[in-house]
Protein backbone atom coordinates (compact mmCIF):
# COMPACT_ATOMS: atom_id res chain seq x y z
CA UNK A 1 0.00 0.00 0.00
CA UNK A 2 2.82 2.42 0.89
CA UNK A 3 4.42 1.72 -2.49
CA UNK A 4 1.15 2.45 -4.28
CA UNK A 5 0.60 5.73 -2.41
CA UNK A 6 4.15 6.90 -3.16
CA UNK A 7 3.71 6.03 -6.84
CA UNK A 8 0.48 8.03 -7.01
CA UNK A 9 2.13 11.02 -5.37
CA UNK A 10 5.03 10.91 -7.83
CA UNK A 11 2.62 10.70 -10.76
CA UNK A 12 0.66 13.66 -9.42
CA UNK A 13 3.84 15.68 -9.06
CA UNK A 14 4.91 14.80 -12.58
CA UNK A 15 1.52 15.84 -14.00
CA UNK A 16 1.71 19.14 -12.10
CA UNK A 17 5.09 19.87 -13.70
CA UNK A 18 3.60 19.25 -17.14
CA UNK A 19 0.48 21.35 -16.55
CA UNK A 20 2.11 24.24 -14.65
CA UNK A 21 5.46 25.51 -15.93
CA UNK A 22 7.92 26.22 -13.14
CA UNK A 23 8.30 29.86 -12.10
CA UNK A 24 11.86 30.81 -13.04
CA UNK A 25 14.04 31.85 -10.14
CA UNK A 26 15.14 35.46 -10.16
CA UNK A 27 18.49 35.88 -11.85
CA UNK A 28 21.36 36.88 -9.56
CA UNK A 29 22.16 40.57 -9.58
CA UNK A 30 25.30 41.49 -11.50
CA UNK A 31 27.17 43.04 -8.59
CA UNK A 32 30.17 44.31 -10.57
CA UNK A 33 28.90 47.90 -11.15
CA UNK A 34 27.96 48.30 -7.49
CA UNK A 35 31.08 46.64 -6.11
CA UNK A 36 33.64 48.49 -8.20
CA UNK A 37 32.23 51.73 -9.62
CA UNK A 38 31.93 55.11 -7.91
CA UNK A 39 30.39 58.34 -9.32
CA UNK A 40 33.35 60.37 -10.58
CA UNK A 41 32.49 64.07 -10.76
CA UNK A 42 34.17 66.54 -13.09
CA UNK A 43 33.49 70.06 -14.30
CA UNK A 44 31.61 71.43 -11.30
CA UNK A 45 30.33 74.83 -12.39
CA UNK A 46 30.67 78.14 -10.58
CA UNK A 47 26.99 77.85 -9.64
CA UNK A 48 28.18 75.66 -6.77
CA UNK A 49 30.66 78.22 -5.40
CA UNK A 50 28.36 79.57 -2.70
CA UNK A 51 27.66 76.04 -1.50
CA UNK A 52 31.39 75.30 -1.44
CA UNK A 53 31.96 78.37 0.72
CA UNK A 54 29.37 77.13 3.23
CA UNK A 55 30.97 73.68 3.24
CA UNK A 56 34.41 75.15 3.90
CA UNK A 57 33.10 77.24 6.77
CA UNK A 58 31.26 74.34 8.40
CA UNK A 59 34.17 71.92 8.04
CA UNK A 60 36.46 74.50 9.61
CA UNK A 61 34.15 74.54 12.63
CA UNK A 62 34.58 70.76 12.86
CA UNK A 63 38.35 71.02 12.58
CA UNK A 64 38.52 73.77 15.20
CA UNK A 65 36.31 71.87 17.65
CA UNK A 66 38.43 68.74 17.94
CA UNK A 67 36.78 65.40 18.70
CA UNK A 68 33.01 65.80 18.82
CA UNK A 69 30.52 64.33 21.27
CA UNK A 70 27.17 62.94 20.07
CA UNK A 71 24.51 65.52 19.22
CA UNK A 72 21.67 65.90 21.72
CA UNK A 73 18.20 66.49 20.28
CA UNK A 74 15.31 67.56 22.46
CA UNK A 75 12.19 69.00 20.87
CA UNK A 76 9.96 68.47 23.87
CA UNK A 77 9.81 69.38 27.56
CA UNK A 78 9.47 65.83 28.85
CA UNK A 79 12.48 64.55 30.80
CA UNK A 80 12.15 61.11 29.19
CA UNK A 81 12.29 62.36 25.61
CA UNK A 82 15.96 63.11 25.02
CA UNK A 83 17.28 61.80 21.71
CA UNK A 84 20.84 61.45 20.38
CA UNK A 85 22.47 61.20 16.97
CA UNK A 86 26.08 60.64 15.86
CA UNK A 87 26.87 58.30 18.74
CA UNK A 88 28.77 55.99 16.37
CA UNK A 89 32.52 56.40 17.02
CA UNK A 90 34.31 57.59 13.90
CA UNK A 91 31.12 58.81 12.19
CA UNK A 92 32.71 62.15 11.29
CA UNK A 93 35.29 60.41 9.03
CA UNK A 94 32.59 59.76 6.43
CA UNK A 95 31.65 63.43 6.40
CA UNK A 96 35.26 64.60 6.13
CA UNK A 97 35.80 62.14 3.27
CA UNK A 98 32.86 63.51 1.30
CA UNK A 99 34.01 67.08 1.86
CA UNK A 100 37.71 66.47 1.18
CA UNK A 101 38.01 67.31 -2.56
CA UNK A 102 36.21 70.63 -2.06
CA UNK A 103 38.43 71.96 0.74
CA UNK A 104 41.51 74.18 0.63
CA UNK A 105 44.95 72.51 0.80
CA UNK A 106 45.32 73.70 4.40
CA UNK A 107 41.98 72.17 5.35
CA UNK A 108 42.83 68.94 3.56
CA UNK A 109 46.03 68.69 5.59
CA UNK A 110 44.02 69.28 8.76
CA UNK A 111 41.55 66.57 7.75
CA UNK A 112 44.38 64.08 7.31
CA UNK A 113 45.66 64.95 10.76
CA UNK A 114 42.17 64.61 12.26
CA UNK A 115 41.56 61.20 10.67
CA UNK A 116 44.93 59.92 11.86
CA UNK A 117 44.12 61.08 15.40
CA UNK A 118 40.62 59.59 15.26
CA UNK A 119 41.83 56.15 14.20
CA UNK A 120 44.34 56.16 17.06
CA UNK A 121 41.84 57.33 19.70
CA UNK A 122 40.47 54.82 22.24
CA UNK A 123 37.02 56.46 22.28
CA UNK A 124 36.57 57.92 18.79
CA UNK A 125 38.04 55.21 16.52
CA UNK A 126 35.29 53.43 14.53
CA UNK A 127 35.90 50.19 16.45
CA UNK A 128 35.81 51.85 19.90
CA UNK A 129 33.07 50.84 22.39
CA UNK A 130 29.57 51.68 21.17
CA UNK A 131 27.55 53.79 21.76
CA UNK A 132 30.01 56.61 22.27
CA UNK A 133 29.71 58.33 25.69
CA UNK A 134 27.62 61.47 25.54
CA UNK A 135 30.39 63.63 27.01
CA UNK A 136 33.19 62.24 24.81
CA UNK A 137 34.36 65.42 23.14
CA UNK A 138 33.27 68.93 22.28
CA UNK A 139 29.54 69.54 22.51
CA UNK A 140 27.90 69.80 19.10
CA UNK A 141 24.91 71.84 20.24
CA UNK A 142 24.80 75.53 19.37
CA UNK A 143 23.07 76.33 22.67
CA UNK A 144 24.21 75.91 26.29
CA UNK A 145 23.18 72.57 27.80
CA UNK A 146 23.28 71.95 31.55
CA UNK A 147 21.85 68.44 31.55
CA UNK A 148 21.39 65.52 29.17
CA UNK A 149 17.87 64.31 29.83
CA UNK A 150 17.00 60.65 29.34
CA UNK A 151 20.64 59.65 29.88
CA UNK A 152 20.29 55.87 29.57
CA UNK A 153 23.30 53.67 28.89
CA UNK A 154 21.60 51.47 26.31
CA UNK A 155 20.47 54.26 23.99
CA UNK A 156 21.54 53.51 20.43
CA UNK A 157 23.25 50.21 21.18
CA UNK A 158 21.31 48.27 18.52
CA UNK A 159 21.45 51.02 15.90
CA UNK A 160 23.81 49.96 13.08
CA UNK A 161 27.41 51.16 12.97
CA UNK A 162 28.98 48.88 10.36
CA UNK A 163 28.40 51.52 7.64
CA UNK A 164 31.34 53.44 9.14
CA UNK A 165 33.55 51.13 7.06
CA UNK A 166 32.37 52.88 3.91
CA UNK A 167 33.65 56.15 5.36
CA UNK A 168 37.11 54.61 5.81
CA UNK A 169 37.22 53.47 2.20
CA UNK A 170 35.84 56.81 0.99
CA UNK A 171 38.47 58.73 2.93
CA UNK A 172 41.29 56.63 1.48
CA UNK A 173 39.88 56.94 -2.01
CA UNK A 174 39.17 60.66 -2.06
CA UNK A 175 42.30 61.71 -0.16
CA UNK A 176 44.78 59.12 -1.43
CA UNK A 177 45.94 58.73 2.17
CA UNK A 178 45.92 54.93 2.23
CA UNK A 179 48.98 55.00 4.49
CA UNK A 180 46.71 56.08 7.35
CA UNK A 181 44.19 53.27 6.75
CA UNK A 182 46.38 50.25 6.02
CA UNK A 183 48.11 49.89 9.44
CA UNK A 184 44.64 49.32 10.95
CA UNK A 185 43.64 46.65 8.43
CA UNK A 186 43.59 43.72 10.86
CA UNK A 187 41.38 45.67 13.26
CA UNK A 188 39.13 46.78 10.39
CA UNK A 189 38.76 43.19 9.19
CA UNK A 190 37.89 41.94 12.68
CA UNK A 191 35.36 44.75 13.08
CA UNK A 192 33.70 43.73 9.80
CA UNK A 193 33.64 40.05 10.72
CA UNK A 194 31.93 40.87 14.01
CA UNK A 195 29.27 43.09 12.44
CA UNK A 196 28.85 41.91 8.83
CA UNK A 197 25.42 40.44 9.60
CA UNK A 198 24.17 43.97 10.42
CA UNK A 199 25.06 45.19 6.90
CA UNK A 200 21.63 44.06 5.73
CA UNK A 201 19.77 47.36 5.21
CA UNK A 202 20.02 49.58 2.13
CA UNK A 203 21.92 52.09 4.24
CA UNK A 204 24.40 49.59 5.67
CA UNK A 205 25.12 47.29 2.70
CA UNK A 206 27.83 49.74 1.69
CA UNK A 207 30.04 48.04 4.31
CA UNK A 208 30.40 45.02 2.02
CA UNK A 209 31.39 47.29 -0.86
CA UNK A 210 33.95 49.10 1.28
CA UNK A 211 35.52 45.88 2.52
CA UNK A 212 35.80 44.39 -0.96
CA UNK A 213 37.52 47.55 -2.20
CA UNK A 214 39.90 47.91 0.72
CA UNK A 215 40.75 44.20 0.63
CA UNK A 216 41.43 44.48 -3.09
CA UNK A 217 43.78 47.40 -2.52
CA UNK A 218 45.57 45.71 0.38
CA UNK A 219 45.91 42.35 -1.38
CA UNK A 220 43.67 40.42 1.05
CA UNK A 221 42.02 37.96 -1.34
CA UNK A 222 40.02 35.93 1.25
CA UNK A 223 38.40 39.06 2.69
CA UNK A 224 37.70 40.40 -0.80
CA UNK A 225 35.93 37.15 -1.70
CA UNK A 226 34.00 37.11 1.57
CA UNK A 227 32.78 40.70 1.13
CA UNK A 228 31.77 40.13 -2.50
CA UNK A 229 29.84 36.99 -1.53
CA UNK A 230 28.07 38.90 1.23
CA UNK A 231 27.23 41.71 -1.18
CA UNK A 232 25.86 39.22 -3.71
CA UNK A 233 23.58 37.71 -1.08
CA UNK A 234 22.32 41.09 0.06
CA UNK A 235 21.60 42.45 -3.40
CA UNK A 236 19.91 39.22 -4.49
CA UNK A 237 17.63 39.11 -1.45
CA UNK A 238 16.81 42.81 -1.15
CA UNK A 239 14.82 43.42 -4.33
CA UNK A 240 11.70 43.14 -2.17
CA UNK A 241 11.63 46.23 0.05
CA UNK A 242 9.42 44.46 2.59
CA UNK A 243 12.20 41.97 3.29
CA UNK A 244 14.49 44.83 4.25
CA UNK A 245 11.76 46.35 6.42
CA UNK A 246 11.63 43.07 8.31
CA UNK A 247 15.38 43.19 8.94
CA UNK A 248 14.96 46.69 10.36
CA UNK A 249 12.01 45.93 12.60
CA UNK A 250 11.40 42.21 13.20
CA UNK A 251 14.64 40.35 13.78
CA UNK A 252 14.83 37.42 16.17
CA UNK A 253 15.14 38.12 19.02
CA UNK A 254 13.11 41.28 18.48
CA UNK A 255 15.30 43.48 20.69
CA UNK A 256 18.21 43.34 18.22
CA UNK A 257 16.04 44.92 15.50
CA UNK A 258 17.80 48.24 14.87
CA UNK A 259 14.72 50.35 14.18
CA UNK A 260 11.93 48.41 15.85
CA UNK A 261 10.74 51.53 17.68
CA UNK A 262 10.37 53.38 14.39
CA UNK A 263 7.92 50.75 13.13
CA UNK A 264 5.83 50.77 16.30
CA UNK A 265 2.12 50.98 15.49
CA UNK A 266 1.76 53.78 18.06
CA UNK A 267 3.93 55.95 15.79
CA UNK A 268 2.02 55.17 12.62
CA UNK A 269 1.08 58.25 10.67
CA UNK A 270 3.82 60.37 12.24
CA UNK A 271 7.00 58.43 11.34
CA UNK A 272 8.37 57.74 7.87
CA UNK A 273 9.64 54.21 7.25
CA UNK A 274 12.79 55.51 5.61
CA UNK A 275 15.24 54.20 8.19
CA UNK A 276 16.28 51.44 5.78
CA UNK A 277 17.75 54.22 3.56
CA UNK A 278 19.72 56.00 6.29
CA UNK A 279 23.46 56.23 5.38
CA UNK A 280 22.72 55.20 1.78
CA UNK A 281 25.82 55.14 -0.43
CA UNK A 282 25.74 56.14 -4.12
CA UNK A 283 26.30 52.55 -5.20
CA UNK A 284 23.27 51.23 -3.32
CA UNK A 285 21.27 54.21 -4.54
CA UNK A 286 22.17 53.08 -8.07
CA UNK A 287 21.08 49.54 -7.18
CA UNK A 288 17.73 50.84 -5.91
CA UNK A 289 17.16 52.71 -9.16
CA UNK A 290 18.07 49.62 -11.18
CA UNK A 291 16.22 46.95 -9.18
CA UNK A 292 13.84 48.44 -6.57
CA UNK A 293 12.80 51.62 -8.36
CA UNK A 294 8.99 51.60 -8.04
CA UNK A 295 8.95 50.50 -4.40
CA UNK A 296 11.66 53.00 -3.46
CA UNK A 297 9.83 55.89 -5.09
CA UNK A 298 6.57 54.84 -3.47
CA UNK A 299 8.23 54.73 -0.06
CA UNK A 300 9.94 58.08 -0.69
CA UNK A 301 6.58 59.61 -1.58
CA UNK A 302 5.29 58.51 1.82
CA UNK A 303 8.00 60.63 3.39
CA UNK A 304 7.26 63.60 1.14
CA UNK A 305 3.57 63.42 2.01
CA UNK A 306 4.31 63.24 5.72
CA UNK A 307 7.01 65.93 5.81
CA UNK A 308 6.80 68.15 2.69
CA UNK A 309 9.53 70.48 4.01
CA UNK A 310 11.75 67.62 5.16
CA UNK A 311 14.97 69.55 4.63
CA UNK A 312 14.11 72.04 7.40
CA UNK A 313 15.12 70.34 10.64
CA UNK A 314 13.08 72.66 12.81
CA UNK A 315 9.96 72.30 10.65
CA UNK A 316 6.97 72.04 12.94
CA UNK A 317 6.04 68.44 12.19
CA UNK A 318 4.79 66.17 14.92
CA UNK A 319 6.77 62.92 15.15
CA UNK A 320 5.85 60.88 18.20
CA UNK A 321 8.96 58.70 18.26
CA UNK A 322 11.40 61.40 19.41
CA UNK A 323 8.96 63.97 20.81
CA UNK A 324 6.40 61.75 22.50
CA UNK A 325 3.23 63.83 22.47
CA UNK A 326 5.04 66.88 23.81
CA UNK A 327 6.76 68.65 20.89
CA UNK A 328 7.52 68.99 17.19
CA UNK A 329 10.54 68.99 14.87
CA UNK A 330 12.64 66.65 12.73
CA UNK A 331 15.98 65.06 13.57
CA UNK A 332 19.02 65.33 11.24
CA UNK A 333 18.44 61.70 10.29
CA UNK A 334 15.51 62.75 8.11
CA UNK A 335 17.94 64.60 5.82
CA UNK A 336 20.05 61.44 5.78
CA UNK A 337 17.11 59.37 4.59
CA UNK A 338 15.71 61.72 1.97
CA UNK A 339 18.60 63.51 0.26
CA UNK A 340 20.47 60.44 -1.08
CA UNK A 341 17.22 59.14 -2.58
CA UNK A 342 16.70 62.51 -4.26
CA UNK A 343 20.24 62.42 -5.66
CA UNK A 344 20.68 58.79 -6.72
CA UNK A 345 17.17 57.42 -7.29
CA UNK A 346 14.95 60.40 -8.15
CA UNK A 347 17.98 62.06 -9.79
CA UNK A 348 16.75 65.56 -9.03
CA UNK A 349 18.57 68.35 -10.86
CA UNK A 350 21.28 70.46 -9.24
CA UNK A 351 19.09 73.50 -8.63
CA UNK A 352 16.51 71.38 -6.82
CA UNK A 353 19.15 69.78 -4.62
CA UNK A 354 20.69 73.18 -3.90
CA UNK A 355 17.26 74.41 -2.85
CA UNK A 356 17.17 71.80 -0.12
CA UNK A 357 20.23 73.43 1.40
CA UNK A 358 18.24 76.57 2.21
CA UNK A 359 18.19 75.15 5.70
CA UNK A 360 20.93 74.95 8.30
CA UNK A 361 22.90 72.28 10.14
CA UNK A 362 21.97 71.34 13.67
CA UNK A 363 25.05 72.38 15.63
CA UNK A 364 28.66 71.55 14.77
CA UNK A 365 29.44 68.60 12.54
CA UNK A 366 25.88 67.74 11.51
CA UNK A 367 26.99 64.84 9.33
CA UNK A 368 23.77 64.24 7.38
CA UNK A 369 23.37 67.92 6.54
CA UNK A 370 27.01 68.32 5.49
CA UNK A 371 26.94 65.19 3.34
CA UNK A 372 23.75 66.46 1.70
CA UNK A 373 25.58 69.70 0.98
CA UNK A 374 28.30 67.77 -0.86
CA UNK A 375 25.66 65.90 -2.88
CA UNK A 376 24.22 69.25 -3.94
CA UNK A 377 27.67 70.63 -4.87
CA UNK A 378 28.60 67.63 -6.97
CA UNK A 379 25.27 67.67 -8.79
CA UNK A 380 26.57 70.80 -10.57
CA UNK A 381 29.23 68.66 -12.27
CA UNK A 382 29.25 65.77 -14.72
CA UNK A 383 28.91 62.36 -13.07
CA UNK A 384 30.56 59.31 -14.60
CA UNK A 385 30.54 55.91 -12.93
CA UNK A 386 34.21 54.90 -12.81
CA UNK A 387 36.08 51.77 -11.72
CA UNK A 388 37.82 52.50 -8.41
CA UNK A 389 40.43 49.75 -8.51
CA UNK A 390 44.06 50.83 -8.81
CA UNK A 391 44.41 48.68 -11.93
CA UNK A 392 41.89 50.95 -13.64
CA UNK A 393 44.58 53.63 -13.60
CA UNK A 394 42.37 56.49 -12.41
CA UNK A 395 43.01 58.02 -8.99
CA UNK A 396 40.27 60.33 -7.68
CA UNK A 397 42.29 63.16 -6.22
CA UNK A 398 43.17 64.24 -9.76
CA UNK A 399 39.52 64.43 -10.81
CA UNK A 400 38.10 67.42 -8.98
Amino acid sequence: MKTLICSLRLCAAAMACLLWPAVPAAQPVNIAPYAWEFPRVTGITTAADSLKAILSEEIQRVLDAGHLAPLYISYADGASLGYAVYHEPGRIITTLAWAYPHLSPAQQAAVRTRVQATLAHPVHAPWAPYPMPKDAGTAREAHPKTKWWNDVSWWGEVRPRVQILYGLWLYGYRSGDWATIQPHWTTIRDFYNDLSDTADLYGTMCAHIAMARMADRFGDTPTRTQALNNLQTMLDTSRNINVVDTRASEKTPYWISPYRDMYDANNWGTIYRGWIFLNLSPEIGRYLRDHVYAATLSRHQEGLALWPKWWISKAQYFARSWTGDEGVGLTPEVMGMMMPIERWVVQADAQTLAGYMRSSPTGIGDCYWLESLVLAIEAFGVTTWTDVRPAAGVEPWHLY
